[in-house]
């Protein structure tokens, strides 16, 4: 089988620390044959990586060369769903960055057009290909620890310090005044929402409330959320991208038992006294997404994380804003 062969739209940091270095790896499965970015900005680092590969800056023009199957969109937020668009009306394949869209309503046209144009659609969420959460699944599914009940989860990674600030995600622009809702809890929350999902299901409902602590980095500095599921289990999630990393922490209780989700173990600890340890693996998870993606792309099949389930985590971040806005419980779905 021949490499699919990748246009880069948008090669800025997640495509320097991240994708290419996968890419890179992967050259037999995908070949990276044009780059396009709206300035020269980052045309020096192109060059360097990848002499001779085309660079351009007009989009139009970059959606109709033939030596591109598939593009890889990694855009700012704002841009994700229309560029995503332009690519699958010009008959390209699209892998596109989470979240898919800023607007739930962009997102659905997407899937939608993709269905029609008979086109790959793709959202690179690294998190639903982590072996780590089915591993986490695989425990709180078996019964070990009897019915599910609640999960409470603290999430708090400050753009502003640390390793986030380090590789640069904190000082772009488009973040520190961005156009989408919610603040970083669309961004890099997104993953959470993801993990969430392949753990325990898509929630039923979901209450949540927000507060401001800065004056840039969108609308919310800490949201908390109450996610409701079909039966017994009902689940907390807080998140911020300004209070202090320290002390997160991830629980999940049933009615014989808890599991303790840390780093890199799982601590199960049933009501019997009986206690038992699950070492969590130390993953590149943007490598299995890719390694992941090639396998069914030569087999010609949906990955386990579709379109379908993108769209189904933008909506429950809508539903989040919506919750956070009006006061009230919303359901999803």
């Amino acid at each position: 089988m021949k490499p699919v062969r990748l246009g880069i739209i948008g090669p800025g940091l997640i495509w320097q620390f991240k994708h290419r270095p996968v890419l890179n790896k992967l050259n037999g499965d995908f070949a990276v044959t044009a780059f396009c970015a709206s300035s020269d900005r980052h045309k020096a680092d192109v060059a360097r990586d990848y002499p001779g590969v085309p660079f351009l800056t007009d989009l139009d023009a970059f959606l109709q060369r033939d030596d591109v199957d598939a593009v890889v969109v990694l855009t700012p937020i704002p841009l994700n769903g229309p560029v995503s668009l332009a690519a699958l009306k010009a008959g390209k394949d699209v892998l596109v960055e989470k979240p898919m869209a800023h607007r739930l309503e962009d997102g659905q046209v997407l899937v939608e057009t993709a269905e029609r144009m008979g086109k790959r659609l793709w959202v690179l969420e690294q998190d639903a290909y982590a072996h780590r959460w089915r591993l986490v699944r695989d425990v709180v599914q078996s019964g070990e620890i009897g019915e599910l009940v609640v999960y409470d989860q603290v999430a708090h990674w400050p753009l502003d310090d640390g390793p986030y600030a380090r590789g640069g995600y904190g000082k772009t622009a488009w973040r520190i005044q961005p156009d989408f809702p919610l603040g970083i809890l669309f961004d890099s929350g997104h993953h959470l929402v993801a993990a969430l999902s392949i753990l325990f299901g898509p929630a039923d409902w979901v209450f949540a409330s927000g507060v401001s602590l800065r004056p840039t980095f969108g609308e919310y500095d800490h949201v908390l959320m109450q996610f409701g599921y079909a039966g017994k289990l009902r689940g907390t999630l807080s998140y911020s991208s300004f209070l202090g990393a320290g002390r997160n922490y991830f629980h999940i209780r049933g009615t014989e038992g808890l599991v303790t989700v840390e780093d890199d173990r799982l601590i199960v600890a049933r009501d019997d006294g009986a206690t038992r340890t699950v070492e969590l693996p130390d993953e590149d998870m943007h490598e299995q997404m890719w390694r992941a993606l090639a396998q069914c792309i030569a087999e010609n099949r949906e990955p386990e994380y579709t379109k379908e389930c993108a769209l189904r985590d933008l909506s429950t971040l809508f539903g989040v804003e919506q919750a956070i806005k009006t006061g009230d419980k919303v359901l999803l779905g």
